[in-house]
């Protein structure tokens, strides 16, 4: 996920400069496509908050290994990405 990952560009995080983390939920299913994504903690930025969905988005996912959470169709997976500004 870290390499789909693409600190935000436009004049507003260019002036702003924002970091922070965000917590992230997706839920995946079996066959590793995405069926929905939200929120958790919140980087108190909405800008890095929209980037770290559009990554979660982005990725693609593999189909889940034999025998993974067996008597579920879906599954929830938390993720937290941190966004600094380069330079």
């Amino acid at each position: 996920m870290n390499s789909n990952k693409r600190y935000p560009t436009g004049r507003e995080a260019s002036l702003q400069r924002p970091s922070g983390k965000v917590k992230l939920w997706f839920v995946l299913n079996r066959n590793g496509l995405l069926q929905e994504a939200g929120i958790d903690e919140s980087s108190n930025s909405i800008i890095l908050d929209n980037a770290a969905l559009a990554t979660v988005r982005r990725t693609s996912y593999l189909a889940w290994p034999e025998g993974s959470w067996p008597t579920q169709s879906q599954h929830k997976f938390t993720v937290t990405l941190d966004f600094f500004p380069l330079n």
